[in-house]
């Protein structure tokens, strides 16, 4: 009987051990006869390291009304991961995360918006790698959950046996000592995501001959080494939608998709494509972003040779991310203007804000032509001896030494439209047309005109600029005495820029306000959102010509009398446009100067009114001068004080 039972009390001793061995001892409330109060918690990572203290709650009216808190001090001095961690084999216990305990909650007092991190480690020192979820609310105690369900099953997720806590987890570093206080966490069971999408991303119709395809059911996909480098922060699994397979990034700040050991050689593709889709909120500040890396000939990174560049993407860009639906991310690789090789593409890196993302389609493609014009510009019918002619076949040309300056961004060839000759823009951010070395003397001419044709999309926010300068007396830029004055066109201008349709720019010089002298004009700057812009019949003329008598330019505005007049210290100043154009209202004082500029746009035909507010003015007679498209009104108006 002694016998039985020793071997009894042996057994459940065993027993006993065995439960301890593999117990999780949760929550961590901090609180006496709890977990994690008497606990050894090793601060490290923060300079002078001060130690965890277990503290008063300092508010315990709202969320947690636990008695007492953990309180961790970030120093300044100390490193963004500076965090505190409990002892190896004791404390928390050892255990396995599986789909009971794998969704992780902790509550935060914070002064600040910062990451706070968590992870968990073993033994062995194999660690899950911390998951980090930023607090949204300051001065006020907040739960975050952490989702480590997609851990399970990694040998780093068995038999862990302790936990580190980064509190304030700042990249951008600290600009004094940070006070955090942190408390009660839980383990509970796997998260079941409900919101994922229910319907697979759109199926690609490129023709396989002309896609290299690194992801989708679509095409055969070339191979790739990893969906998730060593050194991004992300996770990715495997899912299926509706029988379609998707790549599920989760906890994603930044992923490493490579390629290295069989780069790809995309010269003769015209985009990059990809499908995504995410649960999360898409508005401003949150971004996604795509970068394309090509480590050059010698096929390894860090080579020297190697370039890259980013495109982010909002819900403000074209295309626009959002939550809950499909978004095909569809991009010119001439987009991607950093990157001027991709003979040895090898790494993209995506960068999100929402922090899960299923991704679908990856792969590069060789899309139709673009759209070019079919028809040419509209032939000039202004009298030769009324305009000085940049590019026109209708005219004899000036001298242009360039239509591309070597400082400019953008590539320039010429082409014909129907026996037309034409220049076409292609990669157009800015572009330099120079005509330094015999500058021209516009001072006779009235208008400027240019015919523009784009297959881009023109929707807002596309935009189309002119800018023109004159290099002064001097004739050299910089001298001192340059001015220049830039327009912006866009679809809600008038002129309108549009896809597909010859455009006329047909500008009036006054427009060009900041123009003040047009004796030595030596450059004109075109700056392009359509990144593809076709240009045709560029020069300066005189209105006088009968055949620019019918423009629009020519509409009628009425000035009326400011009211009330006098006034001290506001009046309001009303103008009637028959047409839209480029109006102007400025206020003049007694000697001539100008005092206030009111109006400097484009304005839509109508009545308008401007309140004008010489507060800061002494009493006396003031003008106010309305200009629209070259045309002018003055009235005088008078301030008592």
């Amino acid at each position: 009987m002694r016998t039985y039972g020793t071997g009894m009390v042996t057994l459940v001793c065993m027993i006993m051990l065995s439960g301890l061995t593999f117990a999780q001892n949760a929550p961590i409330d901090f609180e006496q006869g709890g977990n994690g109060a008497s606990w050894t918690w090793s601060v490290f990572e923060n300079d002078t390291n001060p130690a965890l203290e277990i503290v008063t709650n300092p508010d315990a009216s709202g969320l947690n009304t636990s008695a007492t808190v953990a309180r961790f001090t970030a120093l300044q001095a100390g490193n963004p991961w500076a965090g505190c961690e409990t002892q190896h084999g004791a404390d928390i216990g050892t255990f396995t995360l599986d789909e009971t305990n794998c969704t992780v909650k902790i509550m935060v007092y914070k002064s600040v918006i910062s990451d706070v991190g968590i992870k968990f480690a073993t033994a062995t020192g194999a660690s899950t790698g911390e998951i980090k979820v930023a607090n949204t609310l300051v001065n006020q105690w907040e739960e975050l959950v952490f989702d480590f369900s997609t851990k399970l099953g990694q040998p780093e997720s068995t038999d862990i046996d302790q936990i580190i806590v980064f509190p304030d987890f700042d990249l951008a570093g600290r600009p004094d000592d940070r006070v955090i206080y942190f408390d009660n966490i839980t383990f509970s069971e796997k998260i079941v995501t409900t919101n994922e999408p229910d319907t697979p991303a759109p199926t690609p119709t490129v023709a396989e001959a002309d896609v290299i395809s690194l992801f989708s059911n679509a095409y055969t996909d070339v191979t790739v080494d990893t969906w998730s480098a060593d050194w991004d922060n992300a996770d990715v699994m495997d899912v299926q939608i509706a029988g379609d397979d998707v790549k599920k990034y989760s906890n994603f700040v930044f992923a490493g998709i490579e390629f290295n050991s069989e780069t790809i050689d995309a010269t003769d593709m015209t985009h990059f494509h990809m499908d995504i889709w995410t649960p999360d909120p898409t508005a401003e500040p949150a971004v996604f972003k795509v970068q394309l890396v090509d480590f050059g000939a010698d096929g390894a990174f860090g080579g020297g040779d190697d370039v890259n560049h980013e495109l982010t993407f909002s819900s403000s860009t074209t295309p626009a991310i959002a939550s809950e639906t499909w978004v095909s991310l569809d991009i010119p690789l001439a987009s991607f203007t950093g990157l001027t090789t991709k003979e040895h593409l090898a790494q993209i890196v995506l960068v999100s804000d929402p922090n899960t993302v299923y991704v679908d389609n990856v792969y590069f493609y060789r899309g139709s032509a673009p759209a070019e014009p079919t028809e040419p510009a509209p032939t000039p019918t202004v009298a030769e001896g009324d305009v000085i002619s940049l590019f026109s076949n209708a005219y004899t040309d000036v001298t242009v030494d360039t239509w591309s300056a070597e400082w400019d961004n953008a590539d320039v060839s010429d082409v014909q439209v129907a026996g037309d000759d034409v220049k076409k823009y292609s990669n157009l951010v800015f572009a330099g047309i120079e005509f330094t070395s015999e500058t021209i003397d516009a001072t006779d001419m009235t208008h400027f005109h240019m015919d523009i044709w784009t297959p881009d999309p023109t929707a807002e926010p596309a935009v189309f600029k002119v800018q023109l300068v004159d290099f002064g007396a001097d004739g050299a830029f910089g001298g001192g005495d340059d001015v220049n004055h830039e327009l912006t066109f866009s679809s809600s201008t008038t002129p309108a820029i549009a896809s597909e349709t010859w455009v006329s720019l047909d500008i009036p010089l006054a427009s060009f306000t900041g123009l003040t002298t047009k004796e030595h004009l030596a450059q004109i700057v075109l700056v392009s959102d359509p990144n593809t812009v076709y240009v045709d019949n560029m020069y300066f003329y005189n209105s006088s010509s009968t055949a620019v008598d019918a423009m629009p330019h020519a509409q009628q505005f009425v000035l009326e009398q400011n009211y009330p007049n006098p006034f001290n210290p506001s009046t309001s100043i009303r103008y009637r446009l028959d047409a839209s154009g480029f109006v102007t209202l400025r206020v003049f004082n007694a000697l001539g100067e100008e005092v206030a500029t009111l109006v400097d746009e484009w304005t839509p035909s109508g009545s308008h009114e401007v309140a004008f507010s010489a507060s800061d003015l002494p009493s006396g007679s003031y003008l106010y001068s309305l200009t629209v498209n070259g045309q002018t009104q003055t009235k005088s108006m008078m301030l008592v004080k």
